[in-house]
């Protein structure tokens, strides 16, 4: 029996998933071709640096197999993209069911607008989501149904304005702790904004004295010593020894 399941997976120890455009569209391609040997369908989605979240409608063991096949076919092409070896997702997945419609169209505005909260981009309008497949102004990443979600509104536009009405407190499911999700995802936004031209997860890899510059910068941002160490993997002994 088809359900639909609001789906989160993230990286091992907050490590980043996507270091490049390369490697998410190898996540979307391979993603695609795990769908079209199944009966599930797709209904919104969001590339996230150390995070992925899914909306798709297909049976539970279903879901269970295509992830494990994702996962694993995505990992051994990063580790070997990137000279990299372990794990690479926290354990296989998390899911909870969506069984309403307003539960829906909370679910798909949540996920669409995660580049917003994490201050990507002001708008929805983010290259790595579904949002553009919705408004017709997607690439050929991923095939993703959008029937569904855009019957339930009177036109396009009513869709684009339910996406501007902004609703942090949707209990969706998130990164673990709801409240520390979201306030990383909101920190990691900050930390782009403080470093400028410097990725946070590149803080770690920098030379020493560009590295403590940059763990200035954030804590003079007001980013706390956790947040920091989440975000960049810099230990949080030499976070606090930056002065």
């Amino acid at each position: 029996m088809s359900e639909t399941y609001h789906v989160m997976v993230r990286g091992v120890g907050r490590q980043i998933l996507f270091e490049d455009d390369v490697d998410r569209r190898f996540y979307l391609e391979v993603l695609g071709r795990e769908l079209s040997g199944s009966d599930g369908e797709l209904l919104a989605w969001c590339l996230m640096d150390n995070h992925v979240h899914l909306l798709v409608r297909m049976g539970l063991s279903d879901l269970s197999e295509m992830m494990r096949a994702l996962g694993s076919a995505y990992a051994v092409n990063f580790n070997r993209r990137h000279d990299r070896v372990g794990h690479l997702f926290q354990d296989r997945f998390k899911s909870e069911p969506v069984e309403s419609d307003a539960y829906l169209l909370a679910v798909v505005r949540y996920i669409h607008q995660n580049p917003v909260r994490a201050g990507i981009t002001p708008t929805c309008d983010y290259r790595w989501s579904s949002y553009r497949s919705y408004v017709g102004e997607a690439e050929p990443f991923v095939e993703t149904s959008c029937e569904t979600v855009l019957g339930m509104f009177e036109s396009p536009e009513a869709f684009v304005r339910f996406h501007q009405a902004f609703s942090p407190g949707v209990p969706c499911l998130s990164l673990g702790d709801k409240r520390r999700a979201v306030a990383d995802e909101e920190a990691l936004g900050t930390a782009r904004r403080a470093l400028c031209d410097v990725r946070p997860e590149e803080v770690a890899s920098l030379p020493r004295p560009q590295r403590n510059d940059a763990i200035r910068r954030m804590r003079t941002a007001r980013l706390s010593i956790r947040q920091i160490e989440r975000i960049t993997g810099v230990s949080r002994g030499v976070v606090a020894g930056v002065r």
